[in-house]
């Protein structure tokens, strides 16, 4: 933007998680500090076709799980509960965890407060929907019965409950946050599955220095744990099968344990968060999104290899996903004025994915050359499973407390290096976190997103 304020720094004042390893922050972190696992074995019981899920177990929606709340917020949440699908409450649960945390009260007008969130596309239970295909049956000449799609809109939608689609709609957690905190000021919604956090943060960043706001709370959730996204999770090959374990950049590696979860921070101006008394984590220098889609003829085939023989059009997507970190990576290094071989360490997006991992190591390289050997990198996904969209909140939030901490949290899962990857990542709890973070975000669609953070020094 041509009238952005340089001046005008942006920090780090608060943030939040609802994630399968915590929902606290001193969860969270001892989580990560004594490199627990938020994955568990699938019991015979329950009805997923997979070995393994990282669910938010301790999360029922019920007021308790918000956090600390006034009377008067308490009665609206609740009151709001019924418009929720899962993924919003976690998502509002998170925000109001950070608002908590960063000690946020009433400062600022409401008109100086934003938000940028970032969802997943949320999809409908298969529950929400069982009275009204049932009033669309009708026998086939074999006597079954079967949905007609044409009695829908006479039988079917009648059964349906009147605020259905609310609960669905991806911007229903800005909407949630910003009617019960009152930030009436910019308001983003972000759409773009696991890439999404850096590129909401980005434009959150650029809100404060356009000077449009003070403040804006930045966050994303998101759930594979849900019967039609397993569904699709595993048409598209996402989802490890032959493992109970993700393994991020190992060469065993054959996709992600599905998850669920939503992080947040609380970003704002410096000298107002200064001026308030606020507790500062770290400067947020800027986020940058690319995305890329590359056909058929414009590929080679040999442009990625990986553990695994791969269709073509595997190969064209993953290529696609290199690219796309590529031209975020670059832009962020410019934009950011980052000095790479002051880059404390990488949070990587792996999720286990026996090529999109491969094409982010290739794009980290591309990027970086020799100096990425000297940049310690580190993945979450192994113990956090793959949230979706939520992914990026909730391990950016982790790199924060290991600026906090001084030490990184480990890669779960991490035994057998790959070459095709060339990235060995931290699997200790001692490796320094440095003095700034690059976190990384990537779909499988060819959508990318980067963001850079660094130790506040006034």
């Amino acid at each position: 933007m041509k009238n952005q304020d340089l001046s005008r720094r942006v920090v780090v004042t608060g943030m939040g998680v609802v994630s399968a390893l915590g929902s606290t922050l001193e969860e969270f972190d001892g989580a990560l500090r004594e490199a627990r696992s938020g994955a568990r074995p699938v019991s015979e019981t329950e009805p997923y076709p997979i070995k393994a899920v990282a669910p938010v177990d301790g999360f029922t929606g019920k007021i308790q799980d918000f956090g600390e709340l006034d009377d008067v917020k308490k009665k609206a949440i609740r009151k709001g509960l019924k418009l929720m699908s899962r993924e919003i409450q976690l998502g509002v649960a998170a925000a109001q965890k950070t608002l908590l945390d960063a000690n946020f009260g009433d400062s600022y007008e409401p008109a100086r407060r934003g938000v940028s969130f970032a969802s997943d596309y949320i999809v409908t239970t298969p529950q929400e929907l069982i009275e009204a295909m049932a009033a669309c049956r009708k026998q086939n000449e074999s006597g079954e019965n079967v949905f007609d799609g044409s009695h829908w809109r006479e039988n079917g939608l009648s059964k349906m409950t009147p605020i259905w689609q609310l609960k669905y709609l991806t911007n229903m957690s800005a909407s949630h946050i910003t009617i019960y905190n009152e930030f009436f000021g910019p308001a983003f919604d972000v759409t773009n599955r696991e890439a999404s956090f850096a590129g909401a943060l980005g434009d959150a960043v650029e809100t404060i220095r356009s000077g449009r706001a003070d403040v804006m709370l930045v966050g994303a959730t998101g759930s594979r744990i849900h019967g039609l996204r397993l569904i699709e999770a595993i048409k598209n090959r996402e989802v490890t099968t032959d493992s109970a374990a993700c393994r991020p950049f190992d060469a065993r590696r054959d996709g992600s344990v599905a998850g669920e979860g939503a992080g947040a921070i609380l970003i704002e101006e410096l000298e107002s968060a200064l001026q308030r008394g606020a507790k500062i984590y770290a400067e947020v220098c800027g986020g940058v999104y690319r995305g890329v889609l590359k056909h058929a003829r414009d590929v080679e085939q040999s442009a990625i290899t990986s553990p695994k023989e791969l269709p073509h059009d595997l190969v064209q997507t993953r290529e696609s996903v290199r690219e796309a970190i590529r031209l975020s990576l670059r832009r962020l290094l410019e934009k950011c004025a980052i000095d790479v071989d002051a880059i404390g360490h990488i949070n990587a997006n792996a999720r286990g994915d026996a090529t999109l991992d491969a094409a982010e190591a290739l794009a980290l390289r591309d990027v970086l050359g020799d100096a990425l050997d000297a940049i310690p990198v580190t993945a979450l996904k192994g113990a956090l499973g793959n949230p979706g969209a939520g992914a990026g909140a909730i391990e950016t939030v982790a790199s924060l407390l290991a600026l906090q901490r001084g030490t990184l949290f480990p890669t779960l899962n991490f035994a057998e290096p790959d070459p095709v990857c060339g990235i060995s990542p931290v699997v200790d709890s001692e490796t320094a976190a440095g003095d700034s973070f690059v976190k990384i975000c990537a779909n499988g669609l060819g959508q990318a997103s980067a963001a850079y953070f660094k130790r506040w020094t006034e």
